[in-house]
């Protein structure tokens, strides 16, 4: 009898064992899919400057979160395609981003600040503030991003259009 209970609990705690051990190895798929590989925020000015934030996934999904001036005053979920995805890892690998300086500032108090925030393996890296100047390839590289998240938005607020 003793050996019988003794067996059990043995293989109640290896069953155990192995499915902790499986959904540890999902888990650790799941979190390298969910890592963010970009954080971009557009912060407000006193006039009608985009104010937004976005977190880009590894995965290629997009929370967006519209605050004003912006097409969607929302939290969305985007997706952007393989394509496009590889698109920016490419253009954020040739950023070299990590030579840049932490902040870009300006001596204006009403400029908005573009706050751009890599990741690498989930962790982050670097951020850079930048309000006014900066190197070109930094000031291009936050237009397509820019201009990216502003087409999705877009996209998102034609379809929240009533139907004629």
């Amino acid at each position: 009898m003793h050996t019988l209970l003794y067996l059990l609990k043995l293989g109640i705690g290896l069953g155990l064992l192995l499915a902790s051990g499986c959904s540890a190895a999902q888990k650790s798929h799941v979190q390298a899919q969910d890592a963010p590989l970009l954080h971009f925020q557009k912060t407000p000015c006193l006039g009608t400057c985009p104010s937004y934030e976005a977190t880009i996934m590894e995965s290629g999904s997009i929370r967006f979160i519209g605050y004003s001036d912006v097409p969607v005053l929302d939290t969305v979920i985007f997706t952007i395609s393989n394509r496009q995805l590889e698109e920016l890892r490419q253009e954020v690998s040739q950023l070299n981003y990590t030579s840049l300086q932490d902040t870009y500032l300006t001596n204006w108090s009403d400029m908005p600040s573009t706050i751009t925030t890599f990741y690498k393996a989930g962790k982050e890296v670097k951020r850079v503030k930048q309000e006014e100047g900066g190197p070109q390839p930094l000031l291009d590289f936050q237009e397509k991003v820019h201009t990216l998240l502003m087409g999705l938005a877009d996209e998102e607020a034609k379809k929240r259009l009533p139907i004629r």
